[in-house]
């Protein structure tokens, strides 16, 4: 090889390392927004039965939505849901017709998504789960609170359900670890040593005393049914698990029968044990 050759081949693998050195500083520095795709939507307008929380953060602040109609009877059982990645829980609400009397609902948008300020984390969507979740023991003190997650959120509300005690737990899509979800998706990154967002929650549910039930969408490409089978496999508990026939991934929350299939579990949860023979 000529010398003014190799110069070339020098000077494209410098560049080719500085491109990837770039995008591993980017992933590395950005990747609280990059995971939870922090971003604003198009305004969601709810309607009168829907009551509207906050609390601060570094920033300015988390906002929340309590839906609970106006009218009904007192609210017996209260879904606090943690939602997946880049989604604004104003949206998801629009399917809460088909929740039954009785039932309401409650989710916050993470930090730096929609209308929720400051920069997301691991650590701060925990932080602001468990300060959510307090406010709505105080605000609902006779009501049964059940904590549903789906992808993203399921690693938030399974370390909220290993410090609190909660009527039931159920997880839409889960995964066993973000890292592992992540290695899918960037193969060539060193994210054992970049990923400080893990969630792991197969370390977590070991601290886990709720009745559980795992919702998986019938075609997955996003969380794949091993990385969700490994969780279900190393569970401390039983669990109940069921697949929404038609659903994949990202349209799971819109069907009604995953819907109905939160509220049955939800009661079933509830009953009391059958006394002894």
């Amino acid at each position: 090889m000529s010398s003014r050759a190799a110069r070339i081949a020098l000077s494209v693998s410098a560049a080719a390392l500085g491109s990837i050195a770039a995008y591993w500083g980017l992933l590395a520095t950005r990747q609280g927004h990059i995971l939870f795709d922090a971003r604003k939507h198009p305004v969601v307008h709810l309607s009168d039965d829907f009551s509207a929380y906050s609390h601060a953060v570094p920033g300015g602040m988390v906002r929340g939505y309590v839906y609970h109609p106006e009218g009904e009877p007192a609210m017996q059982d209260l879904f606090i849901y943690f939602a997946g990645r880049g989604e604004d829980v104003r949206a998801t609400a629009q399917a809460l017709h088909w929740l039954p009397a009785g039932f309401g609902f409650a989710a916050l948008n993470y930090r730096g998504v929609a209308d929720s300020q400051g920069d997301p984390s691991e650590v701060a969507s925990v932080q602001d789960a468990r300060q959510f979740a307090d406010h709505l023991r105080q605000a609902f003190p006779q009501t049964r609170l059940h904590v549903v997650g789906r992808s993203l959120g399921t690693g938030v509300a399974i370390q909220l359900v290993a410090r609190q005690d909660f009527s039931s737990l159920q997880l839409v899509t889960p995964y066993d670890s973000m890292l592992e979800v992540a290695k899918r998706r960037y193969p060539l990154v060193p994210l054992s040593l970049l990923l400080r967002h893990q969630f792991n929650s197969l370390a977590h549910s070991r601290e886990v005393a709720a009745k559980t039930q795992v919702l998986l969408a019938e075609s997955d490409e996003v969380v794949l049914h091993e990385r969700s089978q490994k969780l279900i496999a190393a569970w401390p508990t039983p669990v109940s698990v069921q697949t929404v026939a038609g659903s994949n991934h990202h349209d799971i929350m819109s069907f009604e029968t995953t819907w109905l299939h939160l509220v049955d579990f939800a009661l079933t949860a509830v009953l009391p044990a059958p006394e002894a023979a």
